[in-house]
């Protein structure tokens, strides 16, 4: 391309901007955490997603108890009254128990106090991680139970519904399933199917059928616990608990109207009983507060995660973990509305709260850690959001094993942060063992294997290999609608990803298909204005730009502003994209003075989120250039393209679509100011950039075998 050709022509450039950059929009779905004292729903810090991505529905997130935030039933003591903090235990404590276990052991193997002494040891271990020790205690009781007691009594129910509570945070669901059960059968002989021991039975077999994602058979279990507590005392605690726990499963399979019902009735049982202040009020907010927050509801959602907080401070203290759980809750609010600086200081808090109650290597330190994580990656700082995960994968491992969930789901973290990072080998190296660890845990068509073929979809599509992304994503679409139904909202979150990837392989009929019937999907589910949706129309107003339907399409991102807008959302950076957006089909309908300001308006929250010096500002400083260019602006666009160009190339690895946009933008610049030879440059570099690339393309292509 000659000088000549680009002297007083804006038209060729053109082509540069008529494609929308894609949105880099980031989607988490909700995870829960139940902390030492309490149910605690925790929006999960672990799987934040270019553009829709699934969060898997097993909790990454303090796998405390049950994956998906339903509360087991102590046996020994009301089942949701918060305590103050205590430590898990100490050398001292282990030291007496041991020396309990010694003594009582002289009386024998068919005395009471032999199998009280194994119990309490047994809980040390477990509430310390050390479940082998745990584990091994547990089942001596339970021999010296069936000898002193009987298989059939409910001392040995009770050391059963123990032991499978520890094999629950285990992921051990088979087995905690089978002890469960078994301690059910002896309490509906023993007191009959109607007793409150009984609604204890199956309220805990429901938490693990939850937590292993068998949400039906959850909520069966669930409801008839719901009848007996109803039966038995209609305003009891325990109703309260059971259900919120029925929403939280209502919640999990789609069935909002019921979930929202259960937690509001909840929170009235439990309000009544206690008082508007009590720390088991506080578990219901904050659990219904994340509902909202699943559903992007977040100016809902922050208003009852603030009042728990609130109540926690109060009532527990302000270094209590459950302190640190809400701060994790309302950090997710704040990072869907753009107050990214909030977030981050809430979720600093929190950690330090985790680390300094159980120390640097617990799992609920590396729930923090994913969180942080995640919000690292919202803001781009990818080496940081991978050194959180790295660290909170360690925390697992050691914990738990290297075939947990909460392995696999920081792995999938892990690897789609070297997704964003252009590691894409290595990415598929983790999703395949995440992958692995799943299928070895759930089988082949678990709600669990949804997300990895999600993901995985993901790191394929951003290599362009749109036929191995499709197919993945099709067997993600065909798990959930297997076992969700058709109008779930994971569906509709994999049509979307699969769309995004139809519309990158220029397949429009394909990608406006199913980006209406998720967009459908959304809208019966939570209503047209609601924020989940504004992404789904900017990304469907992004296959109208691309077929040069601008009327349709700037219709179309127009809508999803105003809904941004209303919810309060115009600081969040997916915002600020569409307004990206929106001013490039300006530009290529060359109505600059419509898009100048929204590219500022866009640099503006970017710099004020990013810093700026980030290499993403670049982008949006090249169209801010351009735009002045065609305006004649040109002692105004001059420091965007220098900037730009400064910062791309610094960074690494070169982004070469950038570099060229950036040096064909400044080239016409100086063209026009009658700077002929600087010009010349850098069309040159805009040709050196394009014949790298092409080669950079040419060496990514594995060679196939015939």
């Amino acid at each position: 391309m000659t000088l000549g050709l680009l002297k007083g022509k804006c038209d060729l450039l053109l082509t540069l901007f008529v494609s929308p950059t894609p949105l880099a929009f980031l989607t988490v779905f909700p995870e829960r955490q139940d902390s030492q004292t309490g149910l605690l729903r925790l929006r999960r810090g672990g799987r934040a997603m270019k553009l829709f991505r699934i969060a898997v529905p097993l909790s990454m997130v303090c796998w405390a108890f049950a994956a998906n935030g339903q509360l087991p039933i102590p046996e020994t003591q009301n089942l949701s009254e918060a305590q103050p903090h205590k430590q898990s235990g100490s050398a001292q404590d282990v030291n007496v128990l041991m020396g309990a276990v010694q003594q009582a052991s002289e009386f024998g193997e068919s005395d009471p106090r032999y199998e009280a002494a194994l119990r309490n040891l047994a809980g040390f271990y477990c509430r310390a991680h050390s479940y082998a020790e745990a584990e091994s205690l547990y089942k001596h009781a339970l021999v010296v139970s069936e000898k002193v007691h009987g298989a059939q009594h409910e001392e040995t129910a009770t050391l059963l519904n123990d032991l499978a509570l520890m094999l629950q945070e285990e992921a051990r669901f088979p087995e905690a399933q089978a002890f469960l059960q078994r301690a059910l059968a002896i309490r509906e002989v023993a007191f009959g199917s109607g007793s409150p021991l009984t609604a204890t039975s199956l309220n805990n077999l429901a938490s693990v059928y939850s937590s292993g994602g068998h949400y039906s058979e959850a909520e069966t279990l669930y409801k008839r616990a719901l009848a007996i507590w109803e039966k038995f005392e209609p305003e009891e605690l325990n109703l309260a608990t059971t259900l919120d726990n029925l929403a939280s499963v209502e919640q999990d399979l789609g069935k909002y109207s019921q979930a929202e019902e259960h937690f509001r009735r909840a929170l009235a049982v439990r309000q009544k009983i206690v008082g508007p202040s009590d720390p088991g009020v506080a578990m219901i907010l904050n659990n219904f507060g994340m509902y909202y927050n699943e559903q992007a509801r977040y100016t809902e959602a922050e208003p009852l995660l603030r009042r728990a907080l609130a109540i926690w401070e109060e009532s527990l203290g302000p270094e209590h973990p459950n302190v640190a759980a809400a701060l994790c809750n309302v950090s997710t609010a704040w990072r869907h509305e753009g107050k990214y600086s909030e977030a981050a200081t809430a979720l600093q808090r929190s950690l330090a709260i985790w680390e300094k109650a159980y120390g640097p290597g617990y799992p609920k330190v590396a729930s923090a850690l994913s969180n942080l994580g995640v919000l690292q990656r919202t803001l781009r700082n990818y080496p940081e959001a991978e050194s959180d995960f790295r660290r909170a994968l360690t925390i697992w491992e050691k914990t738990f094993g290297p075939e947990h969930p909460g392995v696999a789901n920081i792995l999938s973290n892990i690897a789609l942060t070297l997704q964003n990072k252009g590691q894409f080998s290595e990415a598929e190296s983790l999703l395949e063992r995440a992958k692995a660890i799943r299928q070895k845990l759930f089988g082949t068509e678990h709600l669990a294997l949804a997300a990895v073929f999600n993901d995985l979809a993901e790191v394929y599509s951003s290599q362009s290999k749109y036929k191995e992304a499709e197919l993945s994503f099709l067997r993600a679409l065909a798990i959930y609608e297997n076992n969700l139904g058709p109008e779930h909202p994971n569906v509709a979150i994999v049509l979307h990803n699969l769309a995004t990837t139809q519309l990158e392989a220029r397949r429009y009929v394909a990608a406006e298909q199913n980006l209406r019937r998720a967009l459908a999907i959304r809208e019966k589910q939570f209503g047209p204005d609601n924020p989940d949706s504004a992404p789904l129309l900017s990304i469907l107003a992004g296959v109208q730009h691309m077929q040069n339907k601008y009327a349709e399409a700037a219709l179309l991102y127009k809508r999803s502003l105003a809904i941004w807008n209303k919810a309060g959302m115009t600081k969040s950076l997916d915002f600020a994209q569409t307004l990206q957006n929106l001013g490039g089909l300006y530009l290529a309908e060359h109505k600059y003075d419509e898009a100048g300001p929204l590219f500022a308006q866009a640099l503006t929250i970017k710099e004020n989120s990013l810093g700026e010096q980030h290499p993403e500002l670049a982008h949006v400083l090249t169209l801010l250039a351009a735009a002045d260019v065609f305006r004649g602006y040109y002692v105004e666009a001059e420091p965007f393209c220098r900037r730009a160009l400064g910062m791309l190339e610094k960074s690494s690895p070169p982004d070469y679509p950038a570099l060229i946009d950036a040096a064909k933008v400044y080239a016409i610049l100086l063209s026009k100011t009658q700077r002929q030879a600087q010009a010349e440059l850098f069309e040159t570099k805009a040709m050196v950039y394009a014949a790298k690339m092409k080669n950079k393309s040419r060496n990514d292509i594995k060679p196939t075998s015939p």
